[in-house]
């Protein structure tokens, strides 16, 4: 079937080297997602990571064993993320999810507060949509070997928007706690590496505006998802994601250049809203989408998979 896409959109749509379908768009992003989140986190278990020392602690494990046990989780969180982009399977997604969950309770068991776990969903919010775009399986076999892009219906377009949705608002509205709760230091030294707020506001009071900020994008996005808010807020978890290569902080043991592993692990942050926009451009109608751009007299057909 032709695939019908107005001029206008055809630059954003066109990848290379043929037309992809929204599945398909949806599916790379998630992959992308979750594969870079995995591939980077894992990266700091293979260089080894005092911080991450107080959760094997929880465990019982002492220094000597940790240091061994964080390089070979290491290695598991980068063979699943190459999976998850390669290969993707529903018996890894599931995995996915677990550990993703696992490791940001680790924070609040661990005597941080109770939101630090929410601020993490990054880490397991775009596994869960992958799975459930995934859908169920009628066999072993099915769990366990990769799967191909699954169709993009009506009820899972739904499903994969709540998903991405309460992962958005779970992650900004806990990091905006940070600033009206904990005042965090961490985040004011950030600001403070480009120069904000600058000599017009006090630094904690700026960190209050945007901590507020970030709860009231994160409540929107949860009531009434806009697209200019996902515009926002991508750039903004970007430019948070930079500010670690930027300032160098938090001191660690390992150059400032390492700093690249925190912004690139955080990429279920910067990809959920983008992840949510595209759906959010589309309309199943019969078996097709039609991209829903508000102010077209004549949206676009796209055919669907």
């Amino acid at each position: 079937m032709a695939t019908l896409i107005k001029p206008g959109l055809r630059a954003s749509l066109l990848p290379f080297p043929k037309e992809q379908s929204p599945a398909t768009t949806i599916f790379w992003i998630l992959r992308i997602a979750v594969g870079m989140n995995f591939l980077f986190h894992g990266a700091w278990g293979v260089v080894g990571r005092e911080a991450w020392l107080p959760f094997f602690a929880f465990a019982g494990i002492g220094p000597d064993a940790a240091e061994i046990l964080q390089r070979l989780i290491g290695v598991m969180d980068i063979t699943f993320g190459l999976i998850a982009l390669f290969k993707p399977t529903r018996s890894a997604l599931l995995f996915m999810v677990i550990w993703g969950v696992w490791t940001a309770m680790l924070r609040p068991l661990t005597g941080t507060a109770w939101w630090y776990f929410l601020e993490r969903s990054g880490n397991f919010a775009p596994p869960l949509a992958m799975l459930l775009y995934a859908g169920g399986a009628q066999s072993i076999k099915a769990w366990i070997w990769p799967y191909a892009t699954p169709k993009l219906t009506e009820s899972k377009i739904e499903i994969i928007k709540w998903v991405l949705r309460g992962g958005i608002a779970a992650q900004l509205i806990s990091h905006g706690m940070y600033g009206v709760v904990e005042g965090k230091q961490l985040l004011i030294d950030h600001f403070a590496s480009v120069g904000l707020p600058g000599p017009w506001m006090n630094p904690e009071i700026f960190l209050i505006g945007t901590g507020w900020i970030e709860i009231g994008l994160g409540v929107l996005i949860l009531v009434k998802p806009q697209r200019s808010a996902l515009v926002i807020i991508m750039i903004w978890e970007v430019f948070l994601g930079l500010l670690y290569l930027i300032s160098g902080l938090p001191v660690s043991e390992h150059p400032q250049a390492f700093h690249i592993f925190r912004t690139l692990e955080r990429f279920g942050d910067y990809a959920a809203p983008v992840g949510l926009f595209v759906l959010m451009t589309y309309r199943p109608s019969g078996n097709k989408i039609r991209m829903a751009f508000e102010g077209d007299p004549e949206p676009a057909i796209v055919a669907g998979d």
